[in-house]
């Protein structure tokens, strides 16, 4: 990134000075300088499940009147809040699904494209498996369990907010189904980012969903190619992968020059030769359609990966009360997956606690 930074100097003659906030403490940062009336940052990049709280608070500056580039695919560019842009698309992240072609082959199946080619291909790899579940989903407290379970839930209709529809009763009911048949390895639970990798190279795992940093790990390795990597399964109504990553923003307040630079610097990072710059050294997938250009052949399988998976991507909705829906899902991981519980009146039960939190005559 530093490198891309002083290619901007050169060109502009703007000099960039890079700071390291963490996506928790930036919203603090803001108000600290919104209340002292003296922005101390011109451009920020956040994590697109932050944005919110900015928002609400008043503290970036709307940004309608900024063009996207028309390569930036539609499902690629942050949603608008209230209306109106605050942000823009800068670092898209999303998972793929690594496959161990040996395993499969021996199991005498394919890569599973379906929910249903899922739930017979886990059959056939536990029993080639001495009985153990030898897929894992990313279902560790926080996080992973809340991506896993919004992914399957829009699969299969349903919403997230809501949590008692049908889409959302179906996936749960599914997920309970295959943990039930032991077609899913009880790491699962301990499944993560980092995790993820280990139970792929101990072979705990011969079929996985991960970030596709893991292409990257596998690699070093010397261990890709033993690996099919691909978008993963859809739905009974469509595919649907989370949209991970970092958006730009301007914080309020930055005006006149420092916003003319600011957003330069930000037209500079949405550009082609940017993005395809991040793609080649980074590894990064990218915002746009044309960045593809130069991956190396070692991982233009996972880039073919990335691109499937992000033309049906979905983007968190970010609302106030997030923090519920992630503990109301991870709580379902719980009750109704791991616990046997009937899906439909957990659900029902955790449908009232986020209607509590969203407030009185909100709707999803």
């Amino acid at each position: 990134m530093r490198a891309l930074l002083d290619a901007f100097t050169r060109e502009t003659g703007t000099a960039v000075v890079l700071t390291s906030i963490g996506t928790a403490d930036l919203p603090e940062r803001l108000r600290v300088d919104a209340r002292a009336g003296r922005p101390t940052l011109d451009l920020f990049a956040q994590d697109n499940l932050g944005l919110r709280v900015l928002v609400d608070e008043g503290l970036v500056e709307p940004l309608d009147d900024v063009p996207v580039p028309a390569e930036v695919p539609p499902a690629m560019r942050p949603p608008p809040v209230d209306g109106h842009r605050y942000f823009l698309p800068f670092r898209p992240n999303v998972q793929v699904t690594y496959a161990n072609r040996a395993r499969l082959q021996a199991a005498g199946v394919d890569a599973p494209r379906t929910v249903a080619e899922l739930r017979t291909v886990a059959r056939r790899l536990r029993d080639a498996g001495r009985g153990l579940g030898r897929v894992t989903l990313p279902l560790a407290q926080g996080a992973p369990a809340t991506v896993t379970l919004c992914e399957w839930i829009v699969g299969f209709g349903g919403n997230p907010l809501v949590l008692n529809d049908t889409g959302s009763v179906g996936a749960l009911e599914f997920l309970q189904g295959l943990w039930r048949d032991g077609l899913l390895a009880r790491e699962s639970l301990l499944a993560r980012y980092d995790t993820q990798v280990d139970f792929l190279t101990g072979e705990t795992a011969w079929l996985a969903p991960n970030w596709p940093f893991t292409s990257g790990v596998l690699v070093d390795q010397d261990l890709l190619e033993r690996f099919l990597v691909y978008e993963g399964w859809r739905g009974p109504v469509r595919a649907a992968h989370v949209i991970g990553g970092d958006v730009l923003g301007v914080p309020r307040g930055v005006a006149g020059a420092r916003k003319t630079q600011a957003l330069a610097l930000a037209r500079f990072l949405m550009s082609r030769d940017t993005q395809r710059r991040l793609v080649e050294q980074n590894a990064w997938p990218s915002i746009r359609t044309d960045a593809y250009g130069e991956i190396p052949a070692a991982r233009r399988e996972t880039f073919a990966a990335v691109q499937r998976a992000l033309a049906d991507g979905w983007y968190r909705p970010n609302v106030a009360y997030w923090a519920a829906v992630d503990e109301a899902l991870n709580e379902a991981v719980r009750r109704i997956v791991v616990g046997d519980a009937p899906a439909r009146p957990v659900l029902d039960e955790l449908a009232r606690r986020l209607g509590a939190a969203r407030g009185p005559g909100a709707v999803p």
